[in-house]
C-alpha cells in the first residue's frame, strides 16, 4: 500500500543552519498494516509523515502510495487519498463552521463540488448515526459550531472527518498527546476500532512507548533521520521498556527522552 525508497530531505542546506532531516529512508506497508513511529525528538518521526502528506517534497528518492507515485503530487492532490490528525486539535477542523457542514467537506473529498447547499438533509441521518459512535452526545448538535467545543471533542471529529471516506492511508501525528489522560484513551480507543472496522494502512507517531508497543502490528523507531528499528512479531510482542532502551542506545547511540520513558 505505502513504499518510500531512499528518502532524502535537508532543510537549509549549504547554511549554517542546514539539517539532515530523513537520511536515505525506505519503508514498505502493507494493506492493513498499523505502525507505530517513536525516536527522540529531532528523529525525523513528524518529517517523514510530512513528506508523505506532501508537505515537504524530497531531494531524492520515491513514494508510492497504492501503485502510485505520489513523490512529487503537491499535497492537496493527494489529501484525497489520506486521512491525517495533528497532535493540536485547533487543527482539522473549520471552526466557524457547524459539525454538520465540517462533516459535509470531508464526505464530499476527492469529489467536485458545485455551489450547492453545503449539507444535504439526505446526508444528516448518516451524520447523526456516525457522531453517535462517539458516545460525546454531538449526533444531537449538528447546528453547533466547532470552536465551541472542547479539544478532545474536537480531535474526535477530527478523527472521524479523515475516516469517514476510508482513505488508503491514515496519519496520525502525536494526536492524542494534548488530551488529558481519559479523553486520550477514549480518542484512542476509538482510532483502534474505525481503523480494525475499516482495515486502514495507518502510520501513528506517539511519545507514548506503551502505546507504541500494544498498538498496530508494527513499530518503527527513528534516530537521526533514519529508521533504525522495525520492531514486529514475537519480537515487538516480547519486547520491554528496558529491553527497548538499551536496543536503541546500542543501534542508535541516542537514548529515550524522560517524557517518553514515562
Amino acid at each position: 500500500m505505502l513504499s518510500l525508497e531512499n528518502i532524502y530531505l535537508t532543510f537549509n542546506p549549504n547554511t549554517a543552519n542546514e539539517k539532515v532531516a530523513l537520511n536515505g529512508v525506505s519503508l514498505n506497508l502493507e494493506k492493513g498494516d498499523f505502525v507505530t513511529i517513536i525516536g527522540s525528538n529531532g528523529a525525523g518521526k513528524s518529517t517523514m509523515l510530512n513528506a508523505i502528506a506532501g508537505t515537504f517534497i524530497p531531494d531524492s528518492g520515491k513514494i508510492t502510495l497504492d501503485g502510485v507515485n505520489i513523490t512529487n503530487m503537491p499535497n492537496h492532490k493527494r489529501a484525497k487519498y489520506m486521512g491525517r490528525l495533528f497532535q493540536d486539535p485547533l487543527k482539522g477542523t473549520a471552526p466557524n463552521m457547524t459539525i454538520e457542514e465540517n462533516l459535509a467537506l470531508s464526505y464530499g473529498r476527492g469529489t467536485r463540488r458545485g455551489f450547492g447547499i453545503g449539507v444535504r438533509k439526505s446526508d444528516e441521518k448518516f451524520y447523526k448515526e456516525t457522531l453517535s459512535r462517539l458516545g460525546l452526545g454531538l449526533e444531537d448538535r449538528l447546528k453547533t459550531k466547532v470552536g465551541l467545543l472542547s479539544g478532545g471533542q474536537r480531535q474526535a471529529l477530527t478523527l472521524l472527518m479523515a475516516t469517514i471516506v476510508t482513505p488508503k492511508l491514515l496519519l496520525l501525528d502525536e494526536h492524542t498527546a494534548a488530551l488529558d489522560p481519559v479523553t486520550a484513551k477514549k480518542v484512542m480507543d476509538l482510532t483502534n476500532s474505525i481503523v480494525k472496522e475499516n482495515n486502514i494502512t495507518t502510520m501513528m507517531v506517539t511519545h507514548n512507548i506503551s502505546d507504541a508497543l500494544t498498538t498496530g502490528n508494527k513499530t518503527i523507531v527513528m534516530s537521526g533521520g533514519k529508521i533504525v528499528m522495525v520492531l514486529s512479531g514475537e519480537e515487538r510482542k516480547g519486547m520491554t521498556l528496558e529491553k527497548l532502551m538499551k536496543l536503541y542506545s546500542d543501534t542508535a547511540n541516542d537514548s529515550f527522552t524522560d517524557k517518553m520513558i514515562l
